[in-house]
């Protein structure tokens, strides 16, 4: 927690700094939706650290400045985010292909979506990989009977119960991990 509060505060001194030419503990605190004590807490750490210098320019105003190694170390830490990522959304597809491929050996003809989602390019890049339709829907109502369908996980509560007239797979389920 203290390390992605760090990288946040980080990100956040670099984003200001590029916007505004003074940044108040309070700004800074808002932004990350940290209390002012926190904020003062993690910028004194940071400045240990030799990731920012703070330079009091009279007695009410102080500078926030990343140092190159603030720099090097916001870069490195957003390099992993990235890859870690990056890596969830290629092990994410390895499952959604691999249901999609099911769907299409047990002879349905369209891959649907029911509500929107975060990863519904994956959906239609995998139903088109294996020359399956691809569909959205808004209702079940919508969904024609020859259809696999992936339940958004967007929605609070998936209005699909999985049966044999209804196949179908909670996003959710996918996300969490529980299908690798």
């Amino acid at each position: 927690m203290e390390q992605d509060s760090e990288f946040l505060l980080l990100e956040t001194i670099h984003d200001l700094t590029q916007s505004q030419a003074d940044i108040s503990q309070r700004d800074l605190s808002r932004a990350i939706n940290m209390s002012l004590g926190m904020t003062n807490a993690l910028l004194k750490r940071l400045s240990q650290k030799g990731f920012i210098i703070i330079q009091k320019i009279s007695p009410r105003n102080v500078s926030y400045v990343l140092t190159p190694d603030g720099i090097n170390e916001l870069a490195g830490r957003t390099y992993r985010y990235l890859k870690r990522t990056i890596k969830k959304v290629v092990d994410y597809k390895e499952v959604i292909v691999t249901v999609v491929k099911e769907a299409k050996k047990r002879g349905f003809s369209r891959i649907g979506l029911l509500g929107q989602s975060d990863i519904d390019f994956i959906i239609e890049w995998a139903a088109s990989s294996v020359e399956l339709e691809y569909c959205t829907f808004a209702s079940t109502d919508d969904i024609p009977a020859d259809s696999f369908v992936f339940v958004s996980e967007n929605l609070a509560q998936p209005p699909v119960p999985v049966t044999a007239q209804m196949p179908a797979i909670h996003i959710a389920e996918i996300l969490s991990g529980a299908l690798t």
